[in-house]
């Protein structure tokens, strides 16, 4: 096990003796690469938490195609939205690499959020930096153009230089609101400049001040249709 429960934000400070009830009706299970661990419009019974590995977050298209939401490392647990309010999954949830996931019954999780005032402080602020992440991925959707949004995207996950594109860049084109063409179209020109270098299934930054730089940047028809939208 890479990861234990303490390490999710919203149990840090949970105590040995909270952790441990929790700890003690996990259901551990180890799952290889293309497995599916919940599927959209499943009951969310249970928070499910991913300890190591990789995680897929897709949806099905009216079209039938699959659109990727996100590509999450561990920790991470998923759904905590609707086991709140006993929802469905929002989304299909696939191991991208051998995993290691403990699977939390609703009743414990509620249990926990209710005797220990730390665990729904910390709930709070993990759903509130999420819905802050959604609304910059959808004003970026607005304003920045695809070459932007590419560059963003490498900028936050450039640590060390080399970057996984664990679901490729049809799943890249997901997660900023992009087809995979146009995905490539930036991704190449960054490479002709020689501040990205493409590899199978990875990107190595080479110049991340120039690609902070473009992330920055602003085409005027998508700002002034931005301001359009809040005057």
């Amino acid at each position: 096990m890479t990861h234990t429960l303490a390490a999710l934000p919203m149990f840090r400070e949970l105590g040995e003796e909270g952790l441990r009830r929790l700890e003690s009706v996990a259901r551990l299970r180890r799952y290889p690469a293309g497995q599916v661990l919940c599927t959209e419009g499943d009951p969310a019974d249970q928070l499910i938490v991913l300890l190591d590995g990789r995680v897929k977050a897709g949806r099905v298209s009216v079209d039938g195609r699959e659109v990727v939401l996100a590509v999450d490392a561990a920790p991470v647990a998923f759904d905590k939205t609707t086991l709140l309010v006993e929802g469905t999954h929002r989304a299909t949830l696939t191991a991208v690499t051998p995993v290691e996931v403990a699977y939390l019954p609703r009743v414990a999780v509620l249990e926990a959020i209710a005797t220990e005032p730390s665990v729904a402080a910390r709930l709070m602020r993990t759903l509130a930096e999420t819905v802050r992440d959604l609304d910059e991925r959808l004003t970026d959707a607005v304003v920045l153009d695809v070459s932007a949004r590419v560059a963003k995207w490498l900028v936050r996950r450039s640590e060390g230089g080399r970057v996984w594109l664990h679901a490729g860049q049809a799943g890249l084109g997901a997660e900023i609101g992009a087809t995979r063409v146009s995905v490539n179209r930036a991704l190449r020109s960054f490479e002709r400049r020689e501040l990205v270098e493409i590899g199978d299934g990875e990107v190595t930054v080479k110049d991340v001040e120039a690609l902070a730089r473009i992330a920055k940047t602003t085409p005027a028809d998508a700002g002034d249709k931005a301001r359009r939208k809040y005057e």
